[in-house]
């Protein structure tokens, strides 16, 4: 049973399969890092199950399921994301997604999904996760952080594009990506994935 992966992080879609391989062995998963990648596979193969990531760098879940659509994958998709904002979860049940977990979800509620979504059901969206509901330590735990990269930071966490952010803090989109950048080289990661991923293990959030 094949099934493919679109998520831009690596460190996250590596966690995923190993996951995958353990629990659900006989799933044939492939993967995709970018969106243009994820609609040749699905013109290739006629998969089972689609898992997405809402954010593709600055590409929106509405924008990557037309996409897929268009390129003719019929398969149930499935949102794995950060972003638990109302209006992303809205979108994404108008869209027809068959479910939505949060990256921050344990992963049995992610295995649970999958073999409804697999077995021709679907799975409730998660309640969504406004601001004053996401609780973190993140200046206590990354003193080395400056508050106004404290603030970015918690924002890369809730899988907010670097557009978002900047509407949200009220700055620049140049000014978010330098912030981004000094994120990551200061916590030593690779990507925002993993950056998130270090801020929940660390208990930050």
């Amino acid at each position: 049973m094949r099934v493919v992966w679109i998520e831009d992080h690596q460190l996250i879609g590596d966690s995923l399969e190993l996951l995958l391989q353990v629990v659900m062995p006989e799933l044939t998963l492939d993967k995709a890092r970018d969106l243009h990648s994820a609609q040749q596979l699905v013109r290739t193969f006629p998969y089972k199950l689609v898992l997405l990531d809402w954010w593709l760098g600055d590409v929106d879940g509405a924008t990557s399921i037309a996409a897929l659509r268009e390129a003719g994958c019929e398969a149930p998709i499935v949102v794995v994301s950060g972003d638990e904002r109302e209006p992303v979860l809205r979108s994404a049940q108008a869209l027809g997604v068959a479910g939505y977990v949060r990256k921050s979800a344990e992963p049995q509620e992610l295995i649970e999904t999958l073999r409804t979504v697999l077995q021709g059901g679907h799975t409730p969206p998660p309640k969504a996760t406004t601001r004053a509901s996401l609780p973190s330590d993140l200046q206590a735990h990354y003193p080395e952080l400056t508050a106004r990269q404290i603030d970015v930071f918690r924002e890369m966490i809730r899988g907010s594009s670097d557009k978002q952010i900047a509407r949200e803090l009220g700055i620049g989109d140049t000014t978010v990506k330098s912030h981004v950048r000094s994120i990551l080289a200061l916590l030593g990661v690779r990507s925002r994935g993993e950056a998130a991923y270090r801020a929940r293990s660390d208990g930050a959030v």
